[in-house]
């Protein structure tokens, strides 16, 4: 009879600690991710207590978001939007969270990182006289690249009748001369706004970067009279390194590198939310300042020759 009691009394005991404990529990909706992909991590706590959520502490993963917590029938949720832009395997180590001014400690959780796979293959294809479409157009697609042409050539046609009547009456016609401003003149004087800004000093690198490389963009059609804007970074390589060889501009390999360094992180920032550090950004403002300035010469000593060349 001792000895059941006993047992009787340890048992009880241990269903009392067990009890006590509250369950913790957290997941993941994947453990498999590429690089610049997100996964959600999730702390669930019972809901009876008054919790307190910590910064999550990681070591090679990245917290994209934090999400509020969100409160169920029986349980209070935590949600986290994470990344990674390293190859490995990773661990989310175990967490710390407070439950009624308790401290605790979560499960730690594997995860996987994967490198997005490239076919450099097709880097190195170029055609002598082909442009960089290979499929015809079709009639969606023409009015798609033409009708802002359209617009604006309605709205010259628009101006210039309300002008007709407008000046009918008099015997002398006035010139109306809009002037424009050079591409490279007009690409150095955004490159001084955009400075004067302090997008990226502030926290808005996405913001800075995507006007940083509108600009190059817009001043490389601008100049070399080529679709810049419109096009993906791979497209508009391929279509620079075409308009190199057919209208012998020179562009150096370097110089190529450059944009194409500067275009690639653009898009890395822009949709993978990669942060770059202050030295990146302020060593791709220089490289979009060379592309500009080595294209720039570039064209007015070809201008030189030809003029050269007519006397």
């Amino acid at each position: 009879m001792k000895y059941i009691f006993t047992s009787i009394i340890c048992f009880c005991s241990m269903l009392l600690m067990a009890q006590s404990e509250p369950n913790i529990h957290v997941q993941i909706d994947t453990t498999h991710i590429k690089i610049g992909e997100q996964l959600t991590f999730t702390i669930n706590v019972p809901k009876n207590k008054q919790v307190t959520f910590t910064k999550l502490e990681l070591d090679s993963l990245e917290v994209a978001q934090e999400l509020p917590a969100d409160t169920l029938k029986n349980s209070i949720s935590k949600k986290y939007l994470i990344t990674g832009f390293d190859e490995g395997h990773f661990y989310i180590k175990s967490q710390k969270v407070f439950l009624d001014t308790k401290e605790y400690f979560t499960d730690s959780l594997l995860v996987n990182v994967a490198t997005v796979k490239v076919d450099t293959t097709s880097l190195a294809k170029y055609y002598k006289t082909k442009g960089i479409e290979t499929e015809p157009y079709t009639f969606g697609e023409v009015w798609y690249r033409s009708q802002n042409y359209v617009y604006i050539l309605l709205a010259v046609i628009a101006f210039i009748v309300a002008l007709y009547f407008l000046f009918r009456n008099k015997k002398e016609e006035t010139k109306i001369i809009i002037p424009k401003i050079p591409p490279y003149l007009a690409a150095t004087k955004e490159l001084k706004d955009l400075e004067a800004k302090e997008l990226w000093q502030n926290n808005k690198v996405k913001a800075y970067y995507s006007e940083l490389t509108d600009i190059v963009r817009k001043y490389i059609g601008d100049e070399l009279l080529v679709q810049a804007l419109e096009t993906t970074t791979d497209e508009l390589m391929d279509l620079l390194k075409t308009e190199n060889k057919q209208q012998n501009l020179g562009l150096e390999k370097e110089t190529m590198l450059r944009l194409e360094g500067l275009l690639s992180q653009a898009d890395f920032v822009k949709f993978a939310k990669q942060k770059p550090i202050e030295s990146d950004i302020k060593g791709h403002e220089s490289d979009a300042r060379a592309v500009i300035e080595t294209i720039h010469q570039i064209v007015e000593s070809k201008k030189t020759v030809e003029k050269d060349e007519v006397q």
